[in-house]
């Protein structure tokens, strides 16, 4: 007997058609005067609960004044981290309400073949950051990175570097493409 979907593909949809409604209503702000302050507030956000992304915001204010894409990048940037910095917080919260549950990460995963003998907790803060790496620069949620680190128990310190080297080259890579090349930066860039 097969269990029932909780959700129809009409909620599916529901719930894309309101994600694209608040997506193009952070993009309106772009046309207002106070555009630069929103996009700062949704990068810290973004970092930790918002579902949108800045650069909805952020593409069109440095489409319309590409002179000062270097400004937007370096501002998003560092309004991003302190997002980050709120997301793993908050995992690293989660973690500490996990740990005094008695839930532990200490399960240990083996596979001869390959010659894997650790433990989950090894295996996602080992190379955790480096992940935190490329999550940072692609089109991945931030907040996933951001509290996913910090429920992990990434350090502090190399979630600080890969959030810094990943939010600096997201920012950076998607203004500087949009102010050279304008909209045709859209059919290489997913924002």
């Amino acid at each position: 007997m097969q269990a029932e979907s909780t959700s129809s593909p009409r909620e599916g949809r529901g719930l894309r058609a309101r994600f694209r409604r608040l997506k193009d209503r952070v993009a309106a702000l772009s046309r207002t005067r106070h555009a630069h302050a929103a996009m700062l507030g949704i990068a810290v956000v973004d970092g930790s609960i918002f579902p949108i992304p800045p650069f909805a915001i952020l593409v069109p204010m440095v489409l319309a004044e590409p002179k000062k894409w270097a400004r937007y990048a370096t501002t998003g940037t560092l309004a991003s981290l302190v997002g980050g910095l709120i997301g793993y917080g908050l995992g690293h919260l989660a973690m500490m309400g996990l740990a005094g549950m008695a839930v532990s990460t200490d399960m240990p995963i083996v596979f001869e073949p390959l010659g894997i003998d650790t433990t989950l907790r090894e295996a996602l803060t080992q190379n955790f950051w480096m992940l935190d790496l490329l999550c940072s620069i692609l089109p991945t949620p931030y907040k996933v990175v951001a509290i996913g680190s910090g429920l992990v128990g990434v350090g502090l310190q190399e979630f600080m570097l890969a959030s810094i080297l990943g939010r600096t080259a997201r920012f950076f890579g998607v203004s500087g493409a949009f102010a050279l090349f304008g909209e045709g930066a859209r059919r290489y860039i997913k924002v």
